[in-house]
């Protein structure tokens, strides 16, 4: 089902932040339009805060209650659209430790007159489901490749810049240093729709989308991600979960897969372009389970070299853990119906 909002392109300003990193873009800080006002995320770093490590033990991540995203006339729970009038990720939409954004941040690739993405929650049982809608015309509605990224609509769990925050530290073990990472795992569900789109243009039937799991190192734990010189974004990792035709940019996978403790298989993806991107590309998608998303992180760092991509550092900061469909074209739905990220020290 859509969901429409007409809004006005002066309620927010323009947004062009960088998201996902397949297809034919490239997710580096180069993308970042400095000087927009997006709630003050790209403009300052993180306040100073408390990370004194927890207890020893085990921490999970909630996924209610759906909270106040502070922002009037914004409904708590949506739906939050962006389109050609709107091309924006504030306010969002908070819920439990996590803030899920529509992050447009390739929009001007979209040729499509009416394209349009939203964003809502919905309460489930006792949890939170967030559901992402979107149409950004066939292939042929893009500007230069048909796999030039749209968008990344994405969940936020820590910190992605100053003012795109799910919780503090305390809430959410984030940001913090590789070499005092806790053991991580992630508990997930989710379903999809792909659809034809409404543009009449022709040259494409298909939806083209990827369904990912991906994290930002960054040099400090004073984490600034503002486009201009004092950006500190160092490193993305990537763990594709679904894929269509459409894989990560850059060389044919690495020779030898990883494979996780608990058996899952996946295909190691360098970006050639760039070094501070690796992907991981699970031979066989499951739309619910587990991910050993520690051991993936520990891989990238421990066999950079291998790789030949970023070597992380024991004081390089994890500052984030984000989980959306980064789309190139077509319509689709995608429901996230459950997300749990377990932390253990």
């Amino acid at each position: 089902m859509n969901y429409r909002i007409p809004l006005a392109a002066s309620l927010l300003p323009l947004l062009v932040a960088c998201g996902g990193g397949g297809g034919d873009s490239d997710s580096n800080s180069a993308n970042v339009d400095p000087n927009r006002d997006n709630n003050g995320s790209n403009t300052s770093s993180i306040l100073t805060e408390d990370r004194t490590r927890p207890a020893a033990g085990s921490y999970s991540s909630v996924s209610s209650p759906i909270k106040d995203n502070g922002a009037n006339p914004f409904s708590n729970d949506g739906p939050q659209e962006v389109n050609p009038a709107r091309v924006a990720s504030w306010p969002g939409l908070r819920y439990g430790d996590y803030l899920l954004t529509n992050n447009p941040w390739n929009a001007s690739a979209a040729t499509y007159d009416d394209w349009y993405q939203t964003i809502r929650l919905q309460a489930q049982g006792g949890g939170v489901q967030a559901i992402i809608d979107w149409d950004w015309g066939a292939s042929a509605d893009t500007s230069g490749s048909v796999f030039n990224t749209k968008s990344y609509p994405e969940v936020i769990y820590g910190t992605k810049s100053a003012g795109e925050r799910s919780g503090s530290f305390q809430e959410t073990g984030l940001p913090v240093e590789h070499y005092d990472m806790p053991g991580w795992t992630i508990d997930y569900s989710y379903s999809y729709e792909g659809r034809r789109s409404s543009s009449v243009s022709g040259g494409g039937t298909d939806s083209e989308f990827n369904i990912a799991i991906e994290s930002f190192y960054h040099e400090s734990c004073d984490v600034k991600r503002t486009g201009s010189a004092d950006d500190n974004q160092i490193m993305e990792v990537m763990v594709w979960l679904k894929h269509d035709q459409n894989l990560p940019a850059g060389n044919a996978p690495h020779p030898v897969p990883f494979t996780t403790s608990d058996g899952r298989v996946f295909d190691v993806y360098p970006k050639s372009s760039n070094f501070n991107y690796i992907a991981y590309v699970a031979r066989d998608e499951q739309n619910s389970g587990t991910i050993q998303y520690g051991e993936i992180l520990n891989d990238a760092k421990d066999n950079a070299d291998t790789y030949g991509v970023y070597p992380i550092k024991d004081t390089d900061c994890l500052a984030n853990i984000l989980f959306g469909p980064e789309i190139w074209h077509g319509a689709g739905t995608f429901t996230l119906s459950n997300y749990v990220i377990n932390r253990a020290y």
